[in-house]
């Protein structure tokens, strides 16, 4: 019968065998996670941001293809008679010749229908301005009527007679890829409108071309504003570019080939450059050519006047990150050419969307002076013929305290971004699932791509709402939301950001308290001033020194530190019986500083972390940092999905991590304490030693032990007598 005492340690035998297999597991764990962790530091890579858009999508969005198109909308304009006073298209025929660019043909801003309108309304003020034959016509209101002559232009017209004098076509251009990030279209020699029959009846098809004709194109951009981007136009006749409404090119008149170029620079402001501009003040010796002939005004304009570039700076304040439009309007007026050329470089286009954010403080995170931000945004489609896909999204975030700048993209999980389509609806919103990121060209993938319906339609705009938790300093915090989209097979970036200021945990901050102690009369010193550091809001109380046959008009300096530096006077005047001590009056108050107190905080709802998101609110760490491992180059590519994000994630989770510790330490510590009771032998029950001493000496008893010694001595015995 196995002992009680037995038992025990057969049972401590069982634990320590238990706790090495645990222990032996939990360590082969950790070596994988160590093993792990080292793989994803070695391939830890930055997702740099531009103006809070992964640097990867901007290149994506683009990916240089090798042509772009956009839509233009092109109207074909009648052929007039030479002798017609309110003549616009044709001048050669007539035996009239364009000299240099005119400026100033149409106001530095669209009119209120998005097009072109002329300086002025009627042709004698217009000749009066430029003194110039092909512009005197070009005349119309705000926003232009069908009856002013400018209307023919950019819409389909009738005449008095009722005949159509021009006529619209939609069409597309195309820009080929002149350089990595450089685009053009046109060339010498452009008749877009050849194929048509509306004006074939002129006298210039003759020469086998539509010369008269005019267009108006559209492009969506958002800028940098760094002076990267070039625009360069080059044409014949008119030009005119505008960006959100306002002139920045403006190549007006009739003119032969003639450039001009802008950019945007650092300060956000548009600089221009025209070349063969003519001199205006010089024209306004040009005579009528009615009057004196048009052999004789085109030397007048051909030899008194002469043209230069000139350079002018727009003041438009655009700032990064701007979505602007590009409105190119153009004009062919006359034989015996057509040139158009556009080359634009470095723009991020085409831009399918608008977007727009808008930040504010909605609570206090509970048991912390942390607050908690909630970002509203939306995207909305801007093409009004074609479906737009929103593949991507990625919010940065840039927070600014007294402590510093910490700033990086967060982590956007189906607790912390919603969706909707209909925002006002409360049970509309969706939560909304994005993968994490495994590379910086992949990274911020919607699990389920979205898709908004063509613009002006339902659902062309698509709502979201996002969570950021702030440090518990004061300061202000930058939310920018980025888009990565899809148009007919053409990705697009489109992005916006706002600021939030908050107030969080204020420092004290500590400031000098003076009391001087004088004697009236005189101001000379009666005791040492009383100097301290106290920080703002703490209340003092500071008696005044006796000195004898003195009265201190206060006894006692009293009140609350303000913000700034502070100095009391306390004067003594020499005691009398008719100037007793006085009772401590209220002392005087001290000069405000000119720091303003803080201002009177609202009172935030205090929001348990749990009620908003799940776990609390962290960044990407390190902040605006993603580990992954696509293949380190160290492990082989079949190896390398081992170590995938999905993999990482558990593997790497601070939960595992902890738990492991726990077992080994808790398991080893047992065996450790056990192991004693591990070389137990289980016949006799017994613990056998691991270093047993032999005894010098032993009796042996038993009758086995008898014989074993006699053949022992017999066989050395039969030994010694064969050596001999």
């Amino acid at each position: 019968m196995v002992s009680k005492k037995t038992k025990q340690k057969l049972m401590k035998r069982r634990i320590g065998s238990i706790a090495r297999v645990f222990a032996c597991a939990s360590f082969l764990i950790l070596t994988i996670i160590g093993v792990s962790s080292l793989v994803r530091a070695m391939s830890l890579e930055t997702i740099a941001n531009e103006n809070g858009i992964p640097a990867s999508w901007k290149a994506a969005s683009l990916g240089n293809p090798d042509t772009i198109t956009i839509p233009i909308t092109y109207w074909d304009q009648r052929q007039e008679n030479c002798n017609d006073p309110n003549r616009q298209f044709e001048w050669s025929l007539c035996r009239l010749y364009a000299k240099g660019i005119i400026r100033n043909v149409v106001k530095n801003r669209l009119g209120s229908d998005g097009l072109p309108v002329p300086s002025y309304s009627n042709s004698s003020d217009a000749w009066a301005a430029y003194h110039d034959v092909f512009t005197a016509n070009v005349i119309g209101h705000d926003p232009v009527l069908p009856t002013d002559n400018f209307y023919r232009w950019f819409h389909e017209a009738y005449d008095a007679n009722g005949n159509q004098i021009s006529k619209r076509y939609d069409r597309e251009v195309v820009f080929h890829r002149a350089g990595n990030n450089s685009y053009e279209y046109g060339s010498k020699g452009t008749f877009p409108l050849d194929d048509v029959n509306f004006s074939n009846s002129d006298e210039t098809t003759k020469t086998g071309h539509n010369f008269h004709f005019t267009a108006h194109m559209r492009i969506p951009m958002k800028i940098s504003a760094d002076g990267t981007e070039q625009f360069w136009f080059s044409g014949d006749d008119d030009v005119w570019v505008f960006l959100n409404g306002q002139l920045v090119l403006d190549l007006g008149g009739l003119h032969m080939d003639t450039e001009g170029n802008f950019t945007i620079n650092a300060q956000g402001n548009v600089v221009s450059t025209v070349n063969n501009v003519a001199d205006q003040a010089c024209r306004q010796t040009v005579s009528d050519p009615r009057l004196v002939g048009y052999d004789i005004y085109n030397s007048q304009v051909e030899n008194k006047c002469s043209r230069k570039p000139v350079t002018t700076t727009i003041y438009t304040n655009f700032k990064p990150g701007d979505v602007v439009n590009l409105d190119f309007f153009y004009a062919e007026r006359s034989t015996s050419e057509s040139n158009t050329r556009i080359n634009i470089t470095n723009m991020n286009w085409p831009i399918s969307a608008d977007s727009n954010i808008k930040g504010e403080v909605v609570g206090q995170i509970e048991d912390t002076d942390n607050k908690l931000v909630q970002f509203e945004t939306s995207i909305t489609n801007r093409d009004p013929a074609n479906k737009l896909n929103l593949e991507r999204l990625a919010a940065y975030i840039e927070e600014t305290t007294e402590q510093g700048t910490n700033e990086g993209f967060i982590p956007l999980t189906s607790s912390t971004l919603y969706y909707s389509t209909t925002p006002d609806d409360k049970d509309s919103w969706k939560p909304l699932e994005i993968s994490t990121p495994s590379s910086t060209t992949t990274g911020f993938n919607l699990k389920t791509p979205l898709t908004m319906s063509p613009a002006g339609t339902p659902g062309d705009t698509i709502y979201f709402r996002y969570f950021a938790e702030t440090s518990h300093h004061t300061g202000t915090m930058t939310g920018t939301i980025s888009y990565y989209t899809t148009l007919n097979g053409v990705a697009g970036v489109t992005y916006d950001y706002d600021t939030v200021s908050y107030e969080g945990k204020i420092t004290p901050q500590e400031y000098n308290l003076t009391i001087n102690y004088l004697y009236k009369g005189d101001d000379t010193p009666a005791a040492e001033p009383h100097t301290e550091k106290l920080t703002s809001g703490a209340d003092f109380s500071i008696d005044s020194p006796e000195i004898d046959g003195f009265t201190p008009d206060y006894s006692k300096v009293s009140g609350i530190m303000p913000e700034g530096d502070t100095t009391y006077t306390v004067y003594y005047t020499k005691t009398t019986p008719e100037n007793p001590t006085p009772i401590d009056p209220t002392p005087e108050e001290p000069i405000q500083p000119d720091t303003p107190l803080p201002p009177v905080l609202p009172v935030l709802p205090n929001l348990p972390g749990s009620d908003i998101i799940d776990g609390d609110l962290t960044y990407l760490g390190p902040l605006g940092e993603i580990a992954y491992v696509p293949n380190t180059g160290i492990i082989r590519d079949a190896v390398a999905a081992v170590f995938e994000v999905g993999f990482a994630e558990i593997i790497l989770s601070q939960g595992l991590v902890m738990a492991m510790l726990l077992i080994f330490a808790a398991s080893f510590a047992t065996w450790f304490s056990l192991r004693k009771y591990m070389n137990m032998n289980l016949a006799t029950r017994s613990v056998t030693k691991k270093h047993p001493k032999m005894p010098t000496t032993k009796k042996i008893t038993s009758a086995k032990a008898t014989a074993r010694n006699a053949h022992a001595t017999r066989s050395t015995k039969s030994t010694r007598k064969t050596k001999k």
